[in-house]
């Protein structure tokens, strides 16, 4: 049976990262040791699913110097329901044993059709301001994947919204109610299974309740790096140029990355001083400063175009400072010019001013 929440790496990714970021730090290791003069870092990192709370995020943020602004906010319990419920939550697949595999198909005449293995799984079936409701459902699947039988309701899943009245949002408690007289249809190995399953719902909420998912921890690291002023340099994302000024604080990110899952990793590699690596940058720049800039000229026009209140257009005007700010502190430490998008932040400023004057 394969019963399991499941998570984005295996073993062998592992492998894999890790080999690639220890080379990364011995390529880092030897740059510092030749002293070589250096314009910045690239970031790349791995988080692994682990076991986190808020509590160890909290510790070694303030341990390690790190601003606690990046904290992410408290689980929800809301939350670890729709990750145990949902498309990517809890199922189990099985192959049904003999006395279970052969079932008389109604309208045909063949008195038997092997039937190879049955799914576990939860669906959507109501939602309101008291509860969300949920099923878990039994498939039944031949060799050809041909559905032969469907029960609608093996179990009830629900999640009832704050029933303590604490008027904090996401909280919740679970339930979990099996109806018997369909499970008690079932042979008994395989009512078994349905148990195990459902036993592994309930488990694995109240472990989502308590630690942050990989996919969480990763936005921590991401938001942080971000927020160092940095260039996102592969399209796509995961690889970022940070000035070397933030090297002490890419330092204490990796040590809080370490604090993760097995595997877990934060590689700053050294990029020397040097007219190719300092090209590479500002055409990463450019590219990033291009694509903001086109997005918020967009903003601005839907803005203009629908009525904008005066919060949604200094939102807008706190954008393009952003913007200008970050154009600038870049021009300044790379010792260079960003003509094509000080041109276009040109362009945008003109948007700004027009909708700032009709706002006025």
């Amino acid at each position: 049976m394969t019963s399991q929440a499941p998570t984005p790496e295996t073993s062998a990714q592992r492998v894999s990262h890790g080999d690639t970021m220890d080379a990364f730090a011995g390529y880092a290791a030897a740059m510092e040791q030749d002293d070589v003069r250096i314009i910045g870092y690239l970031v790349l990192y791995s988080v692994f699913e682990s076991e986190v709370t808020r509590n160890d995020l909290h510790k070694w943020f303030l341990a390690l110097g790190l601003d606690d602004a990046y904290l992410p906010p408290p689980i929800r319990e809301h939350d670890a329901f729709e990750r145990v419920t949902g498309t990517a939550g809890v199922r189990a697949t099985y192959r049904l044993d003999e006395a279970s595999a052969r079932r008389r198909v109604p309208g045909q005449k063949t008195p038997d059709v092997k039937v190879t293995e049955a799914t576990l799984m939860i669906r959507h079936v109501s939602r309101d301001n008291l509860k969300v409701v949920r099923h878990m459902v039994r498939e039944v699947r031949d060799e050809s994947r041909n559905r032969l039988e469907y029960a609608p309701r093996m179990a009830e899943v629900v999640f009832w919204r704050d029933p303590l009245g604490t008027g904090e949002p996401g909280r919740g408690v679970l339930q979990v109610t099996p109806d018997e007289t369909e499970i008690g249809k079932l042979s008994p190995s395989e009512q078994e299974r349905v148990r195990e399953t459902l036993t592994k719902v309930e488990a694995t909420y109240e472990r989502y309740c308590r630690y942050y998912s990989s996919d969480r921890l990763r936005t921590v690291v991401r938001s942080y790096v971000e927020g160092l002023n940095s260039v996102m340099v592969r399209s796509g994302g995961g690889v970022y140029f940070v000035h070397k000024m933030h090297a002490d604080r890419l330092m204490s990110l990796r040590g809080l990355v370490k604090h993760f899952g097995e595997g877990s990793q934060l590689a700053r590699v050294p990029l020397p001083d040097q007219e190719e690596m300092r090209e590479m940058v500002v055409a990463a720049l450019t590219t990033q400063a291009r694509e903001d800039l086109e997005k918020l000229a967009l903003d601005i026009n839907k803005a203009q175009a629908g009525g904008a209140s005066e919060a949604q257009v200094q939102t807008l005007y706190r954008r393009f400072r952003a913007l200008q700010d970050s154009a600038a502190e870049h021009a300044e430490l790379l010792s260079t010019s960003l003509d094509d998008t000080q041109a276009a932040l040109q362009l945008v400023n003109a948007q700004v001013v027009t909708l700032l004057s009709n706002a006025g």
